[in-house]
């Protein structure tokens, strides 16, 4: 019985010492979250570095991509724009653990009367599906203005275990949006509360010999 109770407290204690670590997922310099990773226009999101069409909920397509545009531009000197109706999405390969805490922003560039929705979806069996509450809609407000926000995975969340993303829909033509970013403090692999636990019930275990 005093065997268990100091396994027990090993593995409190060694749990205990990991901490989350904050990893980048989108931002201009990974995934091309800002546009800048393409040159000349493009109407066609299989032409954009790291994004696709978001064809679950596009009603439709064409003209719709990213172009050189410094003088709206918020990162860089291009931004990506939508005709109404057109969605995309920037898909990585974190997997969604309980516990993960997501942190998103985006820009609207221009055209503040373009209504639009972001937010974080995951990669349902092939089929990209939003987390609705993590959906911001643009209020039309002055231009350039930052629009984000932070979603907490609990247990049950029906994205658990499929990779994260981010999600851009036009409600009208033509909304211009830039910088994206997506960052995750994930929960930590129990692999060194493991290893200490090994470590400390071998060292008893000898001692008892």
């Amino acid at each position: 019985m005093k065997l268990r109770a100091n396994i027990v407290f090993f593995v409190v204690a060694g749990s205990g010492m990991m901490e989350a670590a904050s990893v980048v997922l989108i931002d201009p310099a990974t995934r091309n979250g800002s546009f800048e990773d393409d040159s000349g226009k493009i109407q066609n999101w299989s032409g954009v570095t790291a994004w696709d069409e978001w064809t679950e909920v596009s009603t439709a397509n064409g003209d719709s991509g990213a172009e050189d545009n410094g003088a709206t531009a918020t990162d860089g000197s291009r931004i990506a724009f939508l005709q109404a109706g057109n969605a995309a999405y920037n898909m990585t390969n974190h997997v969604v653990q309980v516990g993960d805490v997501f942190t998103f922003s985006w820009d609207h560039a221009a055209r503040s009367d373009r209504t639009h929705i972001g937010g974080l979806v995951y990669d349902d069996g092939g089929t990209i599906t939003s987390i609705l509450a993590t959906e911001v809609t643009s209020d039309g407000s002055a231009v350039p203005k930052a629009y984000g926000g932070t979603y907490t995975v609990l247990s049950g969340d029906s994205a658990v275990g499929k990779t994260i993303g981010f999600g851009v829909r036009a409600v009208v033509a033509y909304p211009e949006v830039d910088n994206f970013q997506l960052s995750v403090e994930a929960v930590p692999e129990p692999s060194s509360g493991v290893l200490m636990l090994v470590g400390a019930t071998g060292l008893m275990l000898r001692r008892r010999r």
